[in-house]
């Protein structure tokens, strides 16, 4: 894959996608001119094997791999040249939004296509009086003054006109064939709407009429991802309606169901089933390509049982409760920490049950295919594609049909492990890892390149994957991690064995990084320079503050008059403590500043001095909140209000504390430091110090607290 987009580099700027066609196109043929290729390619009558061989060499290169895919088989270059403008320019044609041209392409009646635009049915009821007959006019898009009032979604003017125009207005279709109920099922998902045309009279009818296009408003519902307007339409609409053409609707809308999550449709038509047809299988890939992420409810809220068992202490609830609340956080990005995407609350909640029925369903049908039967239906391809997106539960259920998916691969040699480590997918990997006893599969699989597991591994991994907001620096601490898990597995030979480049792991991993490892050293050294001012400020303050002590000096000693105060002696211990943190935040980041960078060094050198740096500055800040809200106790002490003032000051600093401290990434870097998801392995020794730190910290920090309220 990465070969066709570096060799087309000296022919087009970017590889044939879905958007560039234009451009290529242009790009292209000028090139193939200059080669004096054109000419095999524009015309069938002229053949030349050599030439024509060449300029599909070309333009093959110059695709994607999804597009590459469709034309692979091609044995001219004038028949690739004439499929890819077919398909790009069927794909990418422009469809007229349903708003435009509402009223701009009005020549009769346009007052009255304005007032019913705007929802003004007593100016329309009005013009209807006058010209009844306007009512079931229609201009050149087709659209009747009932499409408009339901594109614009004026429920009043819409049952008002249904009453006036009857039957013969709700059937009327604009220029694509869509009635008015199939606006309201694909475009607007107004159920209300949608409700009173069905029972209306003859409104039954609506459901069995198909546009241009030959899809009928339940199916337009499936294909916008409407999901309440499809659990009503499907209800509504007879299996006579569905299948009235062939047994391609029944199966379109299957797929579909499947694909924009609405699986307790889908189930149902499954069970419709006397005999599941063979197109029906199609529907594999789509389960395939949902992300293993149904977790479990209960998950995050056992974390917080589970820190009674760190001791039983307060400090053992408030840690868990910080990874509870961090896991909560991480998890609003597009993957969380351990490569698993995430899903919204109703696919957790509502359709668990649904998808592993649909599942079971399928599974029970593939146990009964043979080899043969499972090519032909493409299973082995969806074995890999379930991989690809990290669904264990696909994986799971197909390998307990028939054992013999586990070992699907593709045209490259590549199987389910490959896909794993080539699409960070842990879950999947850790999987595999515990089903494949026989280890010589791990060990010498290559694929037809020449690359083991060790040379996948080298690889920089999807940037959909990588995209982790601390920075580059964790990235490249993930990729390491991954390159270490699967060093691990590999037989050792792997480690200096060389691909058909000539490469090793380790040289490949070093060549693909490179980038990666300078946007890391760049991110650590901002990081480092920036939480490394905010030190020396917080240096100063407290270092003035030690000697301008709250309630004076006495002028024959020196010595502070509240000595003996239990709050004067809380600002004094808050403020060294403050004073040292900071001097230690600025030390460690003047050390990250002067650090090498090597690849190993991202492991855990690194991303342990920027915690260790970040948990120092967060002491210095709370120390110094500390210290100023005794400072501001002793100042406030014959006021009968102080300390209920003084308690809400307390408060608020922590809220703001809360908020202004990065939780992510406090969050992120001890998940990365301390556990490693690829391998199940969990804490490090830079881990348990990091976690032994942060238990006093949290101990100092509470009976401080303790103190002061009392």
């Amino acid at each position: 894959m990465e070969r066709i987009g570096v060799v087309s580099r000296g022919i087009v700027r970017e590889v044939l996608t879905r958007e560039n066609y234009q451009e290529w196109k242009t790009l292209m043929e000028n090139y193939l001119r200059g080669e004096n290729l054109w000419e095999v390619v524009e015309s069938d009558s002229v053949f030349d094997a050599q030439r024509n061989a060449k300029a599909l060499h070309i333009i093959q290169l110059s695709c994607a791999p999804n597009i590459f895919d469709q034309i692979k088989h091609f044995q001219t270059s004038h028949i690739a040249w004439n499929h890819l403008a077919n398909v790009c320019r069927s794909e990418f044609k422009v469809h007229q939004h349903i708003r435009h041209g509402i009223v701009s392409d009005v020549s009769e009646h346009k007052d009255l296509y304005k007032f019913v635009e705007t929802g003004d049915w007593k100016e329309t009821s009005s013009y209807l009086e006058r010209q009844p007959n306007a009512i079931i006019w229609s201009p050149p898009s087709g659209r009747t003054v009932l499409h408009v009032a339901t594109i614009e979604g004026h429920k009043t003017i819409v049952e008002r006109l249904v009453v006036l125009g009857k039957k013969q207005l709700l059937e009327m279709q604009d220029e694509d064939g869509n009635t008015a109920l199939a606006l309201a099922a694909g475009y607007t998902g107004d159920i209300d709407i949608a409700k009173f045309f069905i029972n209306a009279q003859g409104g039954e009818n609506l459901l069995a009429i198909k546009n241009k296009e030959g899809e009928i408003p339940l199916l337009l519902a499936a294909n916008s991802g409407r999901k309440r307007m499809t659990r009503f339409l499907f209800f509504r609409t007879s299996s006579d309606v569905i299948d009235q053409q062939s047994s391609h609707n029944r199966v379109l809308l299957l797929e579909r169901c499947i694909q924009v999550h609405i699986f307790d449709v889908a189930l149902k038509l499954l069970n419709s089933y006397e005999e599941l047809p063979i197109e029906s299988l199609r529907v594999l890939h789509q389960l395939a390509r949902m992300p293993s992420a149904y977790l479990k409810v209960s998950s995050l809220f056992q974390t917080v049982i589970d820190g009674f068992e760190n001791g039983g202490t307060l400090v053992g609830l408030i840690l868990s409760s910080m990874d509870m609340i961090g896991k909560f956080v991480v998890s609003e990005s597009t993957t969380d920490l351990y490569g698993l995407n995430t899903m919204n609350t109703e696919s957790i909640f509502g359709h668990k049950h649904e998808f592993l029925k649909i599942l079971r369903y399928y599974k029970d049908i593939v146990s009964k295919f043979n080899s043969s039967k499972l090519r032909d239906a493409l299973v082995y391809d969806a074995m890999l594609e379930a991989a690809k997106h990290g669904n264990v539960e696909f994986i799971n259920a197909m390998r307990e049909a028939n054992h013999d998916l586990l070992w699907a691969m593709d045209d490259h040699g590549r199987d389910i492990f490959s896909y794993a480590v080539l699409h960070r997918k842990c879950n999947v990997f850790k999987l595999m890892r515990s089903l494949c006893r026989n280890k010589d599969i791990i060990n010498y699989t290559t694929d037809m390149l020449g690359n083991n597991l060790l040379h996948l591994a080298a690889r920089l991994g999807p940037l959909s994957d990588l995209n982790l907001r601390p920075g580059a620096a964790l990235q490249m601490q993930r990729e390491i991690q991954w390159f270490k898990a699967v060093e691990e597995v590999v037989h050792v030979k792997c480690r200096e064995a060389l691909n058909d480049e000539g490469k090793k792991p380790e040289e490949m991993f070093n060549e693909t990084h490179k980038e990666l490892m300078k946007d890391g050293e760049k991110w650590a050294k901002e990081t480092a320079g920036t939480f490394a001012i905010v030190g020396v400020l917080v240096i100063t303050v407290t270092f003035a503050a030690l000697f301008t002590v709250p309630g004076g000096l006495h002028e024959d000693t020196g010595m502070p008059t509240l000595i003996k105060e239990k709050r004067f002696t809380v600002f004094i211990v808050a403020d060294v403590i403050s004073f040292l943190a900071s001097i230690v935040t600025v030390l460690i980041y003047i050390d990250l500043q002067t650090s090498r960078y090597a690849a190993t060094d991202f492991l855990e050198r690194l991303p342990t001095k920027i915690m260790s740096g970040l948990g120092f500055l967060s002491l210095s800040l709370v120390s110094m909140m500390i210290a100023y809200c005794a400072a501001l106790g002793i100042v406030l002490q014959k006021s009968s209000l102080y300390k209920h003032f003084y308690v809400g000051i307390v408060i608020l600093a922590c809220v703001l504390f809360i908020l202004l401290v990065p939780l992510k990434l406090i969050s992120q870097i001890v998940s990365f430091t301390t556990v490693n998801p690829i391998t199940g392995r969990q804490e490090t020794f830079s881990g348990r110090v990091l976690r032994y730190i942060l238990h006093i910290y949290i101990d100092v920090c509470v009976s401080v607290w303790m103190t002061l309220r009392s």
